[in-house]
């Protein structure tokens, strides 16, 4: 008997123990099932509250760039954030919460990286023929003053201030070498690609318009490749890179091509006889491809098309028209008021918009970007609001929210699609 009650004995602290484990085991449970549907909730509760916040966007940003970004500052979208979660959890018993923080700085406008995504999209739309055209019903603000856009302050917080980078005529030209065009040059599928989509969507050229109503500068992609504060200093800058990409291009024609290097040989020797010869040969070469560069630009700014590399149906220019008078400094002046050219008739080749989209391709990735929300802020101030910063905005946040003693983050960004 004495055995049997001690088997018994062993027998109940043994479901005692099962027993008091698996009560723990329920509660533990319970409590994990607790946390876990809490932090399920606040997750989802936060991505409302924060969805609220990114559909506050501003909405001729949107309509004119396809650009989205909401107004605000860290402290007051907090603010904003903290009054949705007490709203929500107020008489939750089982709820203690502790406020919100939010994060907007990774997120700002401002910041390449994040202005790159929402642009690299958008042009990946355009070049798809997927975009909507951009709003072209724009009515300046009243009052807006074009000599307000130039004053000095103004001009120092754009975007790219201090960016001086660019495109240099021999890396453009190296680029061209092995191309049979300047858009064969301008690789497909490429983030600097759907830049360009983007760029020659919604901002305007010294050719083309395009419908985008009343801006402040109206050589805008010539902004973006020369990055000066007005339309005819940015128009000679790309006339100067054009003519120096072009002279690279034609001198290098000149040199293979049997018949025009022969005729620059024998007007050398005319000229200065004996071992001299080849040094003026060399410049009468250069004179000639600067000559033909030049004419080049008047065809491409006159509707013309200009292929990568010459032929001799394509080159305008004779040797005759150049031996005796080497082109000077200064005569670019001329070429801007569209002086008389010789035109080949050639249809082959590529145009002024081609070029310009060419060195816009070859030019720094990141100021190219910058130029372009310069200009973004400049027309928001001139056509919009005379405060707008793009610093100001911002396209996405994180937000941190403390329930019951833990932190729950909630992170979200617009990304057009």
């Amino acid at each position: 008997m004495e055995k049997l009650n001690k088997k018994r004995g062993s027998v109940t602290v043994l479901v005692m123990l099962l027993f008091v484990t698996l009560v723990s085991m329920i509660l533990t449970f319970v409590a994990v099932s607790k946390e876990t549907a809490l932090k399920s909730a606040v997750g989802e509760l936060g991505l409302v509250w924060v969805n609220s916040i990114l559909g506050e966007y501003d909405l001729n940003l949107q309509n004119r760039y396809g650009i989205f970004g909401f107004y605000g500052m860290e402290g007051e979208v907090a603010g904003k954030l903290d009054h949705y979660a007490r709203e929500s959890f107020t008489d939750k018993k089982y709820v203690d919460y502790g406020g919100c923080r939010c994060s907007l700085y990774e997120y700002s406008l401002a910041n390449t990286d994040m202005m790159k995504k929402q642009i690299v999209t958008l042009g990946r739309l355009a070049a798809a023929e997927k975009l909507l055209e951009p709003d072209d019903g724009i009515v300046p603000a009243e009052g807006a003053d074009y000599g307000t856009i130039r004053n000095r302050a103004i001009l120092r917080h754009l975007p790219s201030a201090g960016s001086k980078r660019s495109v240099t005529i021999s890396g453009a030209a190296y680029l061209l070498k092995s191309s049979a065009s300047v858009k064969d040059a301008v690789k497909k599928g490429t983030d600097r690609y759907f830049e360009n989509s983007y760029l020659f969507s919604y901002y305007k050229d010294r050719m083309d318009s395009r419908g985008l109503g009343r801006t402040f500068f109206h050589n805008e992609i010539e902004y973006v490749i020369n990055g000066r504060p007005d339309d005819s200093t940015n128009e000679r800058l790309t006339m100067l890179k054009l003519i120096g990409v072009r002279e690279v291009m034609n001198l290098a024609f000149i040199i293979r091509d049997p018949k025009l290097s022969g005729e620059t040989l024998a007007a050398a020797e005319l000229m200065t006889p004996g071992p001299a010869a080849p040094v003026t040969q060399k410049l009468i070469q250069a004179a000639w491809a600067l000559a033909e560069s030049r004419n080049d630009y008047l065809l491409l700014i006159n509707g013309g098309r200009v292929p990568v590399m010459k032929d001799a149906d394509s080159w305008a220019i004779d040797l005759q028209s150049i031996v005796g008078r080497s082109p000077k400094k200064g005569d670019e002046k001329d070429l801007k008021k569209k002086a008389a050219y010789v035109d080949t008739h050639n249809r082959s080749g590529d145009t002024y918009e081609d070029y310009l989209g060419f060195l816009a391709y070859a030019m720094d990735e990141e100021v190219k970007v910058l130029r372009m929300m310069d200009l973004m802020q400049i027309n928001m101030k001139y056509c919009y609001y005379e405060d707008f910063e793009l610093r100001d905005y911002s396209a996405g946040l994180k937000a941190v929210f403390s329930v019951n003693g833990d932190d729950h983050e909630v992170e979200k960004e617009y990304q057009p699609e």
